[in-house]
């Protein structure tokens, strides 16, 4: 049956409406009922918040479907049936990661079991370290390429699971300038076309007309642009070797065929911009809200985690709860919305007299605009 979904993204409120109907946990989380993910050394893990370093098996070492119903997998899965979360307390306290809206679309085909009868539903790709940028908060780049040819995975994968996959996500490198994006696309198409697809992508490309004709093959989900300043000079520092301007270049050439693709009757990009929170870059919060309102695109915002060392929760409390109140005064209302994971995961660092006044602080300027309305 193909598969279509219904919606982009959920909110969190529609998240745990789905929740209640399945009577399950408010902390409940889909990733690990959905998907694995691929690295460029063969290392399998789960889900992007946790991390490279989170691994549950090894490509090299073990077939998929014994990744995919370890002992591992399903204790992680037996967590969230009854709602007792240890291995992801932290990141569901810091960042709500769990009520990710991009991730629900699959909710209706999951199997609610620790062990799954269902095959795996996503393929993350984070098969080849290449890429064309070097940023301070990446090591995937210093990875290894051409693992996957040489263990003779693409035949496995084309027996086993290409032709029953309903979603894949391309993720670093950069998987515009590497050849096992173009290889996938072409044999998943060819047997399994109601796949949709979500890349994750620096945007420091041009868009040509050999990457559209790629790209009019596929039902695409959404295209996530990684820019973590809109300062040049800044931009270059966090993005090494890389020009601010060939990326907002891009992001406009991929507007321009995003409305060649509905012409033609084909998907939307749904481009949306993934702002990732570091020492360096906070105070760009606001303006980062009004370029993407601008633009018509998305806004995802994370918080640094690793490396620590450009990480605000390096940092003293004092210093933590400073930076979110004078990002809290550069905030206008329709900038509060969309940045609120920031401060959210600030808040998890604080004492409770310290969170207290952070979050009464934000509902105080949230009053104080609806009273001037």
């Amino acid at each position: 049956m193909e598969f279509k979904p219904k919606k982009v993204s959920y909110t969190p409120l529609e998240i745990l409406e789905m929740f209640a109907q399945k009577n399950l946990p408010e902390n409940f989380c889909i990733v690990p009922f959905t998907n694995l993910i691929f690295n460029p050394n063969g290392d399998v893990g789960v889900c992007r918040q946790k991390g490279t370093e989170h691994v549950v098996g090894n490509i090299k070492e073990q077939s998929v479907a014994d990744i995919w119903n370890s002992e591992y997998l399903q204790k992680w899965r037996s967590e969230f049936l009854s709602g007792e979360v240890k291995i992801c307390s932290k990141e569901i306290h810091n960042d709500a990661c769990h009520l990710g809206g991009e991730n629900y679309t699959l909710f209706p085909h999951i199997d609610l079991n620790a062990n799954q009868k269902n095959p795996l539903l996503k393929l993350t790709a984070n098969f080849n370290g290449q890429c064309n940028l070097k940023c301070t908060m990446c090591d995937i780049w210093m990875m290894q390429n051409g693992l996957y040819d040489e263990i003779g995975f693409w035949d496995q994968a084309h027996r086993d699971f290409f032709p029953h996959i309903k979603e894949i996500e391309l993720l670093s490198g950069e998987p515009f300038i590497q050849k096992d994006t173009y290889r996938l696309i072409e044999e998943v198409s060819g047997v399994n076309p109601s796949v949709w697809w979500s890349f994750t992508t620096n945007a420091h490309w041009r868009l040509n007309k050999k990457i559209e004709s790629s790209l009019n093959k596929i039902n695409i989900k959404n295209i996530i642009c990684s820019i973590d300043s809109l300062d040049p000079t800044l931009y270059s520092k966090i993005r090494k070797e890389g020009r601010l301007s060939i990326v907002l270049e891009n992001i406009a050439a991929l507007k321009a065929y995003e409305e060649e693709r509905k012409k033609k009757g084909l998907s939307a990009l749904n481009l949306t911009l993934h702002f990732l929170v570091m020492k360096n870059n906070w105070h760009e919060l606001p303006q980062i809200v009004d370029y993407v309102e601008r633009a018509g695109m998305r806004l995802i915002v994370n918080n640094c985690y690793d490396p620590k060392e450009l990480s605000l929760h390096s940092l003293s409390n004092k210093e933590e709860l400073e930076i979110a109140l004078d990002v809290l005064e550069r905030c206008e209302p329709h900038h509060l919305q969309r940045v609120m994971r920031f401060f959210m995961g600030v808040a998890y660092d604080l004492e409770p007299v310290e969170k207290a006044f952070l979050l009464q602080s934000i509902r105080e300027k949230q009053l104080s605009h609806k009273a001037l309305d």
